[in-house]
């Protein structure tokens, strides 16, 4: 579920609230009991970390052509 960041307009608080996308806005601020609570925009911190994402998990790789025989330059 995400977290979603609020701030009262009567008392500037900030708080979070894990929620289900379906479920509503809270209707007063913890703090000092406002009604006046809006939903801040805020950046993810999701991260793909360690080496390869792209480049290893993809279906051509070059190291399958490598390992192929060779096709008529043998000796004769």
């Amino acid at each position: 579920m995400p977290i979603y960041e609020y701030r009262c307009a009567g008392c500037g608080h900030v708080f979070e609230e894990i929620q289900r996308f379906s479920d509503p806005d809270p209707e007063a601020c913890p703090k000092c009991g406002s009604p006046q609570v809006g939903r801040m925009i805020s950046a993810n911190s999701f991260q793909l970390k360690g080496g390869g994402w792209y480049a290893q998990d993809y279906a051509g790789s070059s190291s399958s052509s490598s390992s192929k025989p060779s096709g008529g330059g043998g000796e004769g």
